[in-house]
């Protein structure tokens, strides 16, 4: 069975010219949101190749990128000229840092492949500082139970190291969990075209046919909350900004 570090690392180059992932609203919500807050030290969980991290890097005075995928890491490392931008290997459930280090924590489009999404947000919280602000954006799932079971069934054909798209409620349940005080500060849709999206994740033939099919063979109102049309689709973003108590 593939893991997240296999993956990630197999098709690092892919995720480092990819658009959806270096762009996009959230990922410009983010950064403001970051800025405004001005933390003397930011992590970025799951940083993979650094988009994330070398957006906020400008806003703070150090940023660390964390993330399992070695090769990932390495290319991070060769596009990020920013000086006070660092990397390091670490697993989402077990961050090598200390209670309240950090100000920031940002993780973008990396929480749905976390087997242990609580334990992962638990985490996040354990290293913020009282008052520190966590920033999570990522896909979430639609409150219909058949469109959530079909955008993670969808997700998980496509890459088997997808966990779970929360719903909106989901990740907030999660912040709220790991003892943080959470508020969602927008919501998005982003268009994927369906043959450079299994490209990007190196989906097997057998895999990508079943991805193609489900596409093709989902009912009308699957359809409608997807905008699946021939070539493409659309997934939900939302941003939670999620404060610890001071």
């Amino acid at each position: 069975m593939s893991t997240s570090a296999d993956q990630f690392s197999r098709t690092a180059r892919a995720y480092l010219a990819s658009d959806v992932h270096a762009r996009g609203k959230d990922l410009l919500a983010l950064v403001e949101l970051a800025r405004a807050e001005g933390a003397d030290l930011a992590v970025d969980v799951g940083a993979n190749v650094g988009h994330t991290l070398r957006a906020v890097a400008p806003h703070v005075r150090r940023a660390v990128g964390t993330d399992v995928a070695l090769a990932a890491l390495g290319l991070g490392r060769g596009a990020t000229s920013a000086p006070n931008a660092h990397f390091a290997a670490a697993d989402a459930a077990a961050l090598p840092l200390g209670d309240g280090a950090a100000g920031l924590v940002t993780c973008r489009l990396a929480a749905h492949h976390f087997r242990d999404r609580a334990l992962a947000l638990g985490e996040m919280a354990r290293v913020l500082a009282p008052g520190g602000l966590l920033l999570l954006a990522d896909n979430y799932a639609p409150d219909d139970r058949g469109a959530d079971r079909f955008i993670n069934a969808l997700e998980a054909a496509r890459d088997p190291t997808h966990e779970r798209a929360e719903t909106i409620d989901g990740w907030l349940a999660l912040a709220r969990g790991a003892g943080l005080e959470p508020r969602v500060a927008g919501t998005w849709t982003a268009r994927l075209v369906t043959e450079e999206w299994l490209d990007r994740a190196q989906t097997p033939p057998a895999a990508a046919e079943r991805v193609r099919r489900m596409l093709a063979e989902a009912p009308a109102p699957i359809r409608a909350t997807f905008g699946i049309d021939e070539r493409s689709f659309l997934v939900l973003k939302v941003l939670v900004a999620a404060r610890k108590p001071a």
